[in-house]
């Protein structure tokens, strides 16, 4: 009231500036408003006093526009319970929990007179708690006590920061050296096979795009879904990853337009680093499904066939086999941050953002070794069950001149191990080969599905990979 009396006292004087003839009234009127302005730099004096006061008897502030919230949950259910339920709500220990906080400690917000600000650790809680499941906003929000924008604004602004401070110590293989590719290569030796640099497939993660874009997103199974390319080393970490493709895309198509590829062409280190196997240099490659291109950098499966030779069987088990690190990496993935399997109800912008922190965060936790619970795979089994994965087809025609040699001396290479004399090996049945795909042609149903050798493994999500619409890593 006496800002709006001060402003309505210094028009009148504007006016009366004109009129000369009114002096004294002016003189008598910039009197009154200069006294109303020391009365109004008292009353703020008085205002922060009166705060402060508050703020030291412990009484709520501004209660009469803050709304008043239970805050039992994080500050005294977390606080007092044991470890296994706060691994269950938050998806990881709580020593790595403390970690995470003190790398995120930028992200603390200051008090004001106003309000407290919320601590850095309940801001990671509740992310956390909302990357781990599937519950709304509006539920997170009760039980933190806080707003449901409040929960989004957090979660939007935890999910960039986290990929930018953890980024350069979880992602660090790329762009490739001598020390990177010998630990790749010898984690991939210890699990069986040699000259390998890591596996890459690709994952559809459910979204809800806006109208314009949903013919894009919308993939074979009739869906709406994003996709994750990736390719993952031995100890199942994320040493690439291809974030933002629209789920209608193929897997060949992205990697060929990829900044992997660029690198699996252009190293010379992969060359410089061969290993001379059943009598050929076979340089360092990667391994992939039948919807890849095949070439020296890149092998895959033979084609499956009713008269396959038990030396590609024998190679196809082995490829397989191994290549289970990637689909294993997903599981992993989807069954901690539950909000990646089930689907992200973000916008599609925004759920780049959450699908790099999601894999950010699962390399720091792996390399914390931070365990998995068994109860979250055998939940996202029960769901992978109810919906229908994309199967990929391949249009890219392979590059057999460059390839066929590598791969036909790695074959020679694991028939040999299993007789342990190179003349031959124990018969291998297509039992045995559980997740071995076929040639990626189509078998001629309208569904899109690839000719496959077996149904798919248990756990492994169907996947295929993205163009580097966001960005490459």
């Amino acid at each position: 009231m006496l800002i709006a009396k001060a402003l309505a006292l210094r028009s009148q004087i504007n006016i009366l500036l004109i009129d000369s003839s009114s002096r004294e009234l002016l003189e008598c009127l910039t009197t009154q408003h200069r006294a109303l302005e020391k009365k109004i730099a008292e009353l703020k004096k008085q205002h922060l006093i009166v705060l402060d006061l508050i703020k030291d008897l412990g009484m709520p502030i501004n209660s009469c526009w803050t709304k008043q919230r239970k805050n039992q949950f994080w500050e005294h259910d977390c606080q007092r319970n044991g470890s296994a339920f706060f691994n269950e709500n938050f998806r990881m220990d709580r020593s790595s929990f403390d970690k995470l906080c003190d790398i995120l400690r930028p992200l603390q917000k200051k008090d004001t007179n106003y309000r407290k600000a919320i601590p850095i650790e309940k801001r990671v809680a509740i992310t956390l708690f909302a990357l781990g499941s599937s519950a709304e906003y509006r539920s997170i929000a009760n039980m933190f006590g806080v707003g449901k924008s409040t929960v989004c604004e957090i979660l939007l602004e935890f999910c960039p920061e986290i990929w930018r401070l953890l980024q350069p110590s979880c992602f660090k293989m790329l762009p490739l050296n001598r020390e990177n590719i010998t630990e790749l290569v010898t984690g991939f030796e210890v699990i069986g096979f040699p000259q390998c640099l890591g596996a890459i497939d690709g994952c559809h993660i459910e979204i809800h795009p806006s109208s314009d874009e949903a013919v894009d997103y919308y993939n074979y199974k009739g869906w709406y879904s994003t996709v994750l390319m990736a390719l993952v080393d031995a100890k199942y970490r994320f040493t690439y990853i291809n974030v933002g493709s629209p789920g209608r895309c193929n897997d060949s198509q992205i990697y060929e337009t990829s900044s992997l590829k660029k690198e699996m062409d252009s190293c010379p280190l992969l060359s410089e680093m061969s290993r001379e196997i059943s009598g050929v240099n076979v340089p360092v490659f990667i391994i992939g499904d039948s919807a890849f291109r095949f070439s020296k950098q890149l092998m895959k499966p033979y084609p499956f066939s009713v008269n396959q030779n038990n030396g590609e069987k024998v190679f196809n088990y082995s490829l397989s086999k191994t290549r289970r690190v990637v689909e294993n990496a997903f599981g992993h993935l989807k069954a901690r941050f539950r909000r990646i399997g089930k689907g992200i109800d973000n916008s599609v912008r925004n759920a780049n953002s959450i699908i790099k922190a999601c894999c950010v965060l699962h390399n720091f936790l792996n390399d914390n070794n931070d365990t998995l619970n068994a109860k979250w795979l055998r939940a996202l089994e029960e769901l992978e069950t109810r919906r229908q994965n994309p199967c990929d087809i391949s249009y890219a025609s392979d590059d057999p001149i460059n390839g066929e040699m590598i791969r036909t001396a790695l074959c020679r290479y694991f028939v040999s191990l299993g007789s342990g004399d190179g003349n031959g090996c124990e018969e291998v049945s297509l039992d045995d080969i559980d997740i071995a795909e076929g040639d990626g042609r189509q078998t001629g149903e309208d569904n899109g599905d690839a000719a496959t050798n077996v149904e798919h493994a248990a756990v492994s999500t169907e996947i295929w990979s993205g163009s580097e619409l966001v960005e490459p890593f």
